[in-house]
Formats: C-alpha cells, structure tokens, sequence
C-alpha cells in the first residue's frame, strides 16, 4: 500500500483509496477493480457502522425521555 498525495488539501492518501478521507475529494477509479463502493455525484459514500447506528438511536431515546422527565417535573 503506497501513500500519495491528495490534489485538493496535499494530505497523505492510501493509493487504495476511493477518496481522500480528509477532504472528500474523489481520487481515480481503480482499473479492473469493483465500482463499490463508488464515489457519486464527486463526494465519497459515507458508511455509518450498526455499532454506531444503535448509538445514536439509543442515545437519541434517552435523551427525549430525559427531557419529558425534566419537563414533567417543572410543570408539576
């Protein structure tokens, strides 16, 4: 795996890499290899993980239930 440089914010990119992980900006098609995952519309696919996913939606529940809670106790 050989680094290159980016041509839009001159930072260290894998010569693998679809895009450039600081700024986005798409980096050449690998020949003979897989289109996925693609960059489309000139802007790398962002992937969130389920780990992540489930934290955001756990973490996004709590804190409605919090805010009833608190809400509830000054109407109260």
């Amino acid at each position: 795996m050989a680094m290159t440089v980016c041509p839009e914010c001159e930072g260290k990119v894998s010569d693998k890499a679809l895009a450039c992980p600081s700024c986005g900006y798409p980096l050449e098609q690998q020949k003979g290899g897989s289109a996925w995952p693609g960059v489309f519309g000139g802007v790398a696919g962002t992937y969130i993980s389920a780990q992540a996913l489930v934290t955001i939606i756990v973490g996004s529940i709590m804190f409605i239930a919090f805010a009833a809670i608190m809400i509830a106790a000054v109407l109260s």
